[in-house]
């Protein structure tokens, strides 16, 4: 395909990244284009798993906290609250039962990674770290699980929105990294299975020697 279409459907703007990181090579920063497509593509079903799995996770560490499936009745911070009013919306609006299986599944990921916030150290720290049966020492504290999570939002959102992530391949393994330490700290099997179906590495290794050449 002409560069002039690609520049032209993509817009010289969205590009422009790639060729500042080959600006002697437009046809190598196209490849990275891809690249980063192929390797956002990658991600989706670790990114999946994590999202699913740790809100089922909070969701059955709060249910046993609060001795109830119904638990975000016994919040009483106004912005979760808010969060909560809008997911019940959503469901009500599509003629859905409101129930709890479903609030649990509309609540965003920004939802589940906010609980870890400073501010709810208090009130969320002790049932979330039970969200986590393996989690080990070194790492069992807030601020620990809280960092990681908000870095892998921060990821998760750029890859959602279609923007570059493999302009910096440290922080791209540290993020891929971090995802299946997440889900380790739940269940070691599950990252197992996960990476049966984890195509990054390959896509990763063909990254290095073109970013390598530059």
């Amino acid at each position: 395909m002409k560069l002039t279409d690609l520049e032209k459907l993509f817009s010289e703007k969205r590009l422009s990244t790639y060729y500042n990181m080959f600006p002697l090579n437009k046809e190598k920063a196209i490849e990275y284009y891809r690249l980063n497509l192929q390797i956002s593509e990658s991600l989706y079903p670790l990114l999946s798993n994590l999202e699913i799995i740790l809100r089922n996770s909070i969701h059955n560490s709060f249910t046993i906290h609060y001795k109830s499936n119904d638990w975000f009745l016994h919040l009483t911070q106004p912005e979760l609250l808010d969060q909560i009013t809008i997911a019940k919306k959503k469901i009500l609006s599509a003629n859905n039962y409101l129930t709890s299986d479903k609030l649990v599944a509309e609540l965003t990921f920004g939802f589940w990674t906010s609980l870890f916030n400073k501010q709810y150290a208090k009130d969320f720290w002790k049932p979330l770290m039970y969200a986590f049966p393996l989690l080990d020492a070194q790492n069992k504290h807030r601020d620990k699980v809280s960092y990681k999570l908000n870095q892998i939002r921060k990821f998760r959102n750029r890859i959602f929105h279609y923007e570059p992530i493999c302009n910096d391949l440290e922080a791209l393994a540290a993020n891929h990294k971090n995802i299946l330490q997440i889900l380790n700290w739940i269940n070691t099997d599950i990252v197992t299975w996960t990476k049966q179906i984890d195509r990054f590495e390959n896509l990763y290794k063909q990254a290095i020697p073109l970013r390598s050449s530059l």
